[in-house]
């Protein structure tokens, strides 16, 4: 499948070809079902893992146990490179969202293939150069928002992941009411409450395990001047 190898590929596809069949064969499959642990915080592994289907839930875990979801990588994507790069622990966990299958890539033939080209040491920059003005985006969000203003730049951040042909742009099924609040730093009160008053203003339609939002200009100027 094209989106299948899109990750992988793309990082294959910018070294010799020697070394690309040599670390093609050591890639390893790996299929999950939705709740497994992938990775755990602290965890000493290091290798790096291309996600061709589902999505993943990047989460910590605050002292009294409530998880806080850093990040939902949705496929085709890379994760755990962090720690393959800077040879330290897991900086967070990572849970299947869905059932999903991935390749796991050794971190010796991750950093072999960065060594081996400059541009593929380059496609890497840019990758972690958009976490970081997404995590800059979040900070922000976090420190100067209110609840309301920071679940509707989630949800248009959802929509903006979801967008189609079609004017109608249908999230299914959607993360629960809990899974937005977590990633916004509230509660799922919170986030209920926001989605009934985007209902009542026509923005959106919203029931168990999917959006619909129906006007992505009015949601997108709401959350654009929240942030300004």
């Amino acid at each position: 499948m094209a989106e299948q190898a899109t990750a992988q590929g793309e990082l294959l596809g910018l070294v010799t070809p020697a070394l690309r069949r040599e670390v093609a064969v050591r890639l390893r499959t790996i299929s999950a079902l939705r709740n497994r642990m992938l990775l755990s915080v602290g965890q000493t592994t290091k290798d790096v893992f291309f996600l061709s289907s589902g999505e993943v839930h990047v989460v910590l875990y605050s002292p009294d146990g409530r998880i806080v979801t850093v990040q939902t990588v949705r496929a085709p994507a890379m994760f755990g490179e962090l720690a393959a790069i800077d040879d330290q622990p897991r900086s967070a966990s990572v849970i299947a969202a869905t059932e999903v299958t991935l390749a796991r890539m050794a971190q010796a033939d991750f950093l072999r293939c960065l060594e081996d080209s400059p541009a593929a040491a380059l496609w890497l920059a840019r990758r972690m150069a958009v976490s970081i003005r997404r995590l800059t985006d979040q900070v922000f969000e976090l420190s100067a928002l209110s609840v309301g203003d920071r679940i509707r730049c989630e949800l248009l951040r959802l929509a903006n992941a979801h967008l189609a042909e079609d004017t109608l742009i249908r999230i299914s099924p959607a993360p629960t009411h809990a899974e937005i609040a977590s990633r916004v730093g509230t509660h799922r009160e919170a986030v209920t409450r926001e989605l009934n008053l985007l209902a009542e203003e026509g923005i959106l339609r919203h029931g168990r395990r999917w959006i619909e939002v129906v006007d992505l200009g009015r949601l997108a100027a709401s959350a654009i001047s929240a942030e300004h």
